[in-house]
């Protein structure tokens, strides 16, 4: 059996899939009380952070809800919601590709607008470590890709409308394998300056700005992929006319 290379596991996936994994398991029932976030944080020996994270991730599933006054706990129709959110599409082809991107485009834009009006300072600079962390990990493929995509998670959380960041969360693991096949594609080098100006659209507070930025971003990214993928295409086809 040929080795697998030991894929980078970040600890708030970590923490997310072994909670969703009891609660879809059954050892966490329907209507179950689950543990405080500082037993979790005891219990796994993580950040605060990683915690409410993943129970973020959790409750956008539909999997559990916080009730005033009382404690988090496991929604009664939890499989079905995680059934009817969850279409997973770890297999993506080239169309996949590029469909992900134009549904990005589609409501990123507007996101990145309503970001730019409803963010604060600590808001930006949260972003500018963000795109910091990115710049400098420009080697590493996968952390890359699992900071670019956490950068656009939170110009959709910052949006303020909930459905922009829930949506986006429900597609949580399609975006991540885009994210990666892109960058695999094309390298980061393009989202790197286009984090970069949207980020001086924010700090100019110019919301118009940071729609084109984004728009710009998503569209370059959509023609390059095209262009990438009409090579290789093309030297397919050389390929086999050469070899024929």
């Amino acid at each position: 059996m040929p080795v697998k290379p030991i894929e980078r596991v970040h600890v708030g996936d970590a923490v997310f899939t072994q909670l969703k994994n009891l609660i879809l398991g059954g050892e966490w029932a329907p209507g179950t009380r689950i543990p405080a976030e500082h037993t979790l944080k005891e219990q796994f020996g993580v950040s605060r952070v990683s915690i409410r994270s993943a129970l973020e991730r959790l409750k956008s599933l539909g999997l559990i809800e916080a009730r005033q006054g009382s404690g988090t706990y496991v929604c009664l129709n939890s499989r079905d919601s995680l059934f009817d959110a969850i279409i997973p599409v770890y297999i993506q082809g080239s169309r996949d590709m590029i469909e992900i991107l134009e549904f990005r485009l589609a409501v990123e834009c507007e996101a990145a607008r309503l970001a730019c009006l409803r963010m604060d300072a600590r808001d930006i600079g949260r972003l500018g470590r963000l795109y910091e962390k990115m710049r400098q990990a420009v080697q590493d493929p996968d952390e890359v890709a699992r900071l670019d995509l956490d950068f656009h998670l939170q110009i959709a959380r910052l949006s303020q409308n909930r459905y922009f960041y829930q949506v986006e969360q429900v597609l949580r693991d399609i975006l991540s394998a885009n994210f990666r096949k892109v960058i695999d594609a094309i390298g980061p080098d393009i989202g790197i300056q286009y984090h970069e100006l949207i980020l001086a659209a924010f700090a100019a507070r110019d919301p118009e700005q940071a729609y084109d930025q984004m728009k710009t971003h998503l569209q370059r990214t959509i023609d390059t992929i095209r262009d990438y993928q009409t090579a290789a295409a093309k030297e397919g086809q050389d390929r086999e006319g050469f070899n024929a």
